[in-house]
């Protein structure tokens, strides 16, 4: 199972808590956990040479939880009266992490006696005491509960969860009724009552996603199969092959196509660079699709039938 990253944003002058929330976060080894200024080129998130701003909303696309930690550090005054707030910058993070992850994947860990802007009342906020690392532990320990809630959430700028719906609605759900209502598949003269559907997940995509299953096609010999979908005049084309009296339709979701053409548009040079951000990217977003696509079949009770499995599983 993919490790969940977080990013932890803080100013220059809150280093100490943001890498002690990253140890907190990395105890148990859940989450893989990136504090904003490390310089490791591989984990760095704001590198060399880089638009600050680029490199920032490349972030918000690469992580799945975001925590900002607001301590005293400006001076301003609202209606007469002095109070103390985050740096600006804190406060912008924290907007724009949310905007690309929604709410309940941010949290904002803030000083106890920071005045709460009414802008952001509606944002999880884990406070702590400052010199007090017993409410600072127990703070960071409220929002690994909130992420840990949120563990298989799979809204966001991507479109895996919405290409696994319409797959599932388009093949998956027609298949598996006409499985359950035929009592099986008729393959020529023989009727597998036996009959399991094998989705096949590839362990990257490349430009040319038709080509590519053609050639993991290959691996298999199918034959193609037609039936009528609920008695309308539209029929259902599958590939299967027969195994030890058991019926299996292999089918590679094409579909997945739409995952590059997203990371190619918000990313478009880890998109050409094949890069290590682009493939943890895709990985997450192939964990969505299988999600989702398991997700729907337990709602309708076809869980059963269907079996998604990863290319390399192949042998």
């Amino acid at each position: 199972m993919r490790k969940k990253k977080i990013f932890i944003g803080s100013s220059s002058e809150e280093l100490d808590l943001a890498n002690a929330a990253k140890a907190i976060l990395e105890f148990e080894k859940e989450f893989e956990v990136t504090v904003w200024n490390e310089q490791m080129w591989d984990r760095a998130v704001f590198k060399l040479n880089n638009n600050y701003l680029n490199d920032l909303i490349r972030a918000t696309l690469q992580f799945d939880f975001g925590i900002l930690i607001g301590t005293k550090d400006d001076k301003v005054e609202v209606r007469g009266e002095e109070y103390l707030q985050p740096r600006d910058n804190i406060l912008f993070e924290l907007g724009l992490f949310i905007g690309r992850l929604g709410l309940n994947n941010c949290a904002f860990l803030i000083d106890q006696d920071i005045k709460v802007l009414s802008d952001i009342k509606g944002v999880s906020l884990a406070r702590f005491e400052r010199g007090e690392m017993d409410t600072f532990t127990s703070a960071i320990n409220q929002v690994k509960s909130l992420f840990k809630s949120q563990m298989d959430a799979g809204i966001n700028f991507f479109p895996s969860s919405t290409l696994a719906a319409v797959y599932y609605e388009n093949f998956v759900k027609p298949t598996c009724l006409h499985i359950i209502q035929n009592n099986g598949i008729q393959n020529d003269e023989v009727k597998f009552e036996d009959c399991n559907i094998k989705i096949i997940i590839p362990e990257r995509l490349t430009s040319d996603v038709n080509s590519q299953f053609q050639t993991l096609k290959k691996k298999f010999q199918t034959k193609k199969l037609t039936f009528e979908y609920m008695g309308r005049p539209r029929h259902i084309d599958v590939e299967v092959l027969v195994k030890d009296g058991k019926l299996f339709v292999i089918d590679f979701p094409t579909v997945l196509s739409g995952i590059n053409y997203a990371i190619s548009n918000l990313l478009p040079h880890d998109f050409n660079a094949m890069s290590e951000d682009y493939d943890a990217i895709l990985n997450r977003e192939f964990e969505r699709f299988v999600y989702t696509l398991n997700k729907l079949a337990l709602r309708d009770g076809y869980n059963d039938l269907i079996n998604v499995i990863n290319e390399k599983s192949i042998k």
